[in-house]
């Protein structure tokens, strides 16, 4: 759809039909199947989409192509609704000062539990702790403030 239109419409109305057409299958339940090796195909065709819109040559990098149309990319996108997801359930995860009393630096971060299973490390409750442990301080300090994150 998107390669039909180039010819006819300007960049806005390209963006409305990325978003319409090919953000809103890419995006829907990507908390659970982000993670899976289907993303990288996603990524790859979200890819050749921008490419599309822009005009640009196949082989051009796409880095600055989402800059420029302020475009989410595939693992960002999955990143950013894992950490809402995260956020809106936060209250169910326990902290590791909660789980053993010994006053260590990392007492303030969410436990991951012991994982042996591949399949369970790559959940998203598993993955959104850690990811929300690496997150810098000042991000992990506004995880009270829920209403201004989403």
């Amino acid at each position: 759809m998107v390669r039909q239109m180039y010819y006819i419409c300007n960049n806005d109305i390209l963006k409305s039909i990325y978003f319409a057409y090919f953000h809103s299958i890419a995006s829907y339940d990507i908390i659970w199947g982000g993670n899976s090796s289907y993303s990288k195909k996603i990524f790859t065709l979200q890819k050749r989409v921008i490419r599309i819109m822009v005009g640009a040559h196949p082989r051009t990098s796409c880095r600055r192509l989402f800059k420029k149309l302020d475009i989410l990319t595939v693992p960002s996108q999955y990143i950013f609704s894992l950490m809402s997801f995260f956020i809106g359930n936060q209250e169910n995860i326990q902290t590791n000062s909660s789980v053993h009393n010994i006053n260590t630096r990392n007492k303030h971060h969410f436990h991951r539990p012991i994982a042996n299973l591949s399949y369970f490390q790559k959940s998203a409750s598993y993955s959104g702790i850690r990811i929300f442990n690496i997150l810098p301080r000042s991000i992990r300090s506004l995880k009270n403030e829920k209403t201004s994150l989403m």
